[in-house]
């Protein structure tokens, strides 16, 4: 099925709910503005984030992050990270790459890991949220119905049937995003 959001509805959807969780108004919440340094997110803030947004669009957000995922997918973590500790091109192409959509300018060879995670907007998520729903099946598996549609609820709905549809998880969705960069780069993937 077709995603039935714009990018901008997601977009929009993300930043209020940051607004909510963060206590400010959306207009703080520009798309470059960084979660952490520009709009003072601490972690037990972005649980909650993370949980509103699971529950107003019906989707499960990764638990897992880019690196671990890339890591896993190469069979170890040294190709990650020089000898200071900070990441290698390989990972800084992927999270480039990624469905979360990550500049040059902001993720480069050599930051730290907890960089990276700072770096983060509201545009980040946006995105990464968009694609989760381009992970929608093909066909409804009540109806099999092959148009999908925003319920008045705001979650994806079969537009044959009503029904509630599941995309792919967050975490299956990254993990598939690595495997297709890692294959664009020409990158030989460990075998099991």
């Amino acid at each position: 099925m077709q995603n039935p959001f714009e990018t901008e509805q997601i977009h929009e959807i993300v930043r209020e709910g940051l607004a909510q969780v963060l206590g400010s108004s959306t207009d703080e919440i520009t798309p470059d503005a960084t979660l952490v340094a520009d709009l003072g997110a601490e972690s037990l803030d972005l649980v909650e984030f993370r949980f509103e947004m699971e529950t107003k669009l019906g989707v499960a957000l990764p638990k897992s992050n880019v690196l671990d995922l890339l890591a896993t997918a190469l069979g170890g973590s040294e190709q990650l990270y020089d000898d200071r500790g900070g990441i290698s091109e390989l990972a800084a192409e992927v999270l480039r790459r990624s469905a979360f959509g990550y500049s040059v300018e902001q993720v480069h060879a050599g930051m730290r890991p907890y960089e990276v995670a700072a770096a983060a907007t509201s545009a980040h998520w946006a995105a990464f949220t968009h694609t989760i729903f381009d992970h929608l099946p093909e066909v409804c598996t009540e109806c099999a119905a092959d148009k999908a549609q925003i319920a008045v609820s705001g979650k994806a709905r079969c537009a044959g049937c009503g029904a509630a549809l599941e995309p792919a998880t967050g975490d299956e969705v990254m993990a598939d995003g690595v495997r297709t960069v890692l294959e664009a780069l020409g990158h030989a993937q460990p075998v099991g």
